[in-house]
């Protein structure tokens, strides 16, 4: 079977082996872990499913993501609820259901205290606190002026304030601690300052959190890049130098890091034709399914031609949309390309497949390839389809 491009296709073997990396990378440098994939990052139900088989908790932010777990085979102790936009009845049912719920808003903390609901398992409960960018190499992390959004403030004392609040129905005392950060050079030095901020946080407030959910944002599966047991030899290393931080649950939320690099996207080029000023080489790909922030300029690709010349000059490869910024990459003194041709994009996993909406083109096909084989995943969304969930 030669699938009719553009269609993603996923390498199960790749992506299992990016899931043991974790797994090992963590087992071998703390005693008590749960690896957690980030549902946002790529939530097409069979890498659910999968990494659900795979013993992976899911770590989601919305209504919708929770349920979406659920209908893929987790059940609510598999579930990691984080993000300040969880809806009150889902909120409080994942709390009393046992799911590990992390605090990011006033009104989580005012929905349990009026409820006084108390949840099956208490030392799932934890609490988002905000990083200060100070604690960072200026280098590795952004919103250097305004600060990370996210969680509650020791520095303001308003982490100190949540904390007294839910000690009203709460023994906060194990409360968990979520920590994630966003850091544009995923160093793993990132890494060593959000588990000292942890101890810092754990002697301020007396707590022996029952869990430290470290986040993401690692790298996962890409060659001459930090592997898992680099992050956590570093992440042990810290926790273990705070008796309060020594017993607790270590929690990681790789999303990119897991599935990143195990898919590619195929794409054929529909026209090639020469302006005044460049070659443009137009496919039936588009930055709208592997870039969706419109930021990348290069990916790691392969080119699939009948042409045996070269092009001794720039191609500008171009998606199907007609907006003109649309431009995938540029090609220097490569295979010259002609209409028929592949351009195959690697490592484009992550934020694709489901990221947005359809869009002039609809979600294309889905492949996974299993010991050599394809299996079809995914069908590409038809008008009809696209009519019946907006009616």
């Amino acid at each position: 079977m030669i699938p009719s491009t553009p269609y993603f296709l996923i390498d199960e073997s790749q992506f299992e082996q990016n899931i043991d990396d974790f797994w090992n990378g963590m087992k071998s440098r703390w005693s008590r872990v749960q690896l957690s994939y980030s549902v946002k990052t790529n939530s097409l139900p069979w890498i659910l499913k999968y990494l659900c088989s795979k013993g992976v908790a899911a770590e989601v932010v919305s209504d919708e993501e929770y349920d979406l777990a659920l209908l893929c085979g987790y059940k609510d102790t598999e579930i990691v609820f984080n993000g300040p936009c969880k809806g009150k009845e889902k909120y409080l049912d994942a709390v009393k259901r046992g799911a590990i719920v992390n605090i990011d808003s006033k009104r989580e903390i005012d929905w349990l205290v009026e409820s006084g609901i108390q949840n099956e398992r208490p030392s799932t409960l934890g609490i988002r606190i905000n990083l200060p960018t100070s604690q960072f190499d200026a280098n590795d992390i952004s919103y250097l002026d305004d600060g990370f959004r996210f969680g509650f403030s020791a520095e303001t004392e308003e982490l100190g304030i949540a904390l007294e609040r839910l000690g009203a129905v709460y023994d906060v005392s194990h409360i968990g601690f979520h920590l994630h950060c966003n850091s544009v050079t995923r160093n793993p030095n990132v890494y060593r300052s959000i588990a000292r901020y942890a101890a810092k946080v754990a002697d301020k407030y007396n707590i022996e959190p029952a869990f430290i959910d470290i986040g993401g944002g690692f790298f996962g599966g890409v060659p001459h890049k930090p592997k898992p047991e680099e992050y956590f030899g570093i992440i042990a290393e810290e926790l273990s130098s705070n008796r309060r931080l020594r017993n607790s649950l270590l929690i990681a939320e790789p999303g990119s890091a897991l599935i990143g690099s195990v898919v590619d996207l195929h794409t054929s080029v529909i026209d090639v034709k020469d302006t005044h000023l460049a070659r443009v080489v137009t496919t039936d790909g588009s930055r709208v399914h592997i870039d969706p922030l419109w930021k990348k300029s290069s990916y790691r690709y392969s080119l699939v031609s009948s042409s045996e010349s070269v092009f001794p000059g720039k191609q500008l490869i171009c998606g199907y949309t007609c907006m003109d910024h649309d431009r995938l990459m540029s090609i220097d003194s490569d295979t010259e390309l002609v209409a028929g041709d592949q351009i195959i994009y690697h490592m484009v996993g992550a934020y694709s497949m489901t990221f947005g909406g359809p869009f002039i083109k609809y979600w294309p096909d889905v492949y996974v390839s299993i010991d050599g084989q394809l299996e079809h995943i995914r069908s590409r969304m038809t008008v009809e389809e696209y009519l019946s969930i907006q009616s």
